[in-house]
């Protein structure tokens, strides 16, 4: 019986948005699926998306769930602008 991922909605309204909520949610997550929802995301900073990177490659890693969902366009475009494409997170090929 598959477990139903634990979910986190990043909430970042700005490039300067405080991550420590994300460590938080992450550090507890533990051997668990988990479900980044982006819709509440204006501005991805760099520093945020090294974090998702090194969380998705951990939990995939470990053979575990790991998604980004709900990618808005302001989010989208942030990505784009650091070289990384928004479907990325979609395809459990690419970590």
């Amino acid at each position: 019986m598959p477990t139903e991922p634990q979910t986190y909605v990043l909430d970042l309204p700005n490039a300067f948005s405080e991550l420590t909520p994300l460590i938080t949610f992450l550090d507890g997550a533990g051997s668990q699926p988990i479900k980044i929802d982006c819709s509440e995301v204006a501005m991805m900073p760099s520093r945020c998306l090294q974090m998702l990177l090194g969380a998705e490659q951990q939990w995939r890693s470990e053979g575990l769930d790991f998604s980004v969902v709900n990618i808005n366009e302001g989010c989208r475009r942030a990505l784009s602008l650091m070289g990384v494409d928004a479907n990325r997170f979609e395809d459990k090929e690419t970590a």
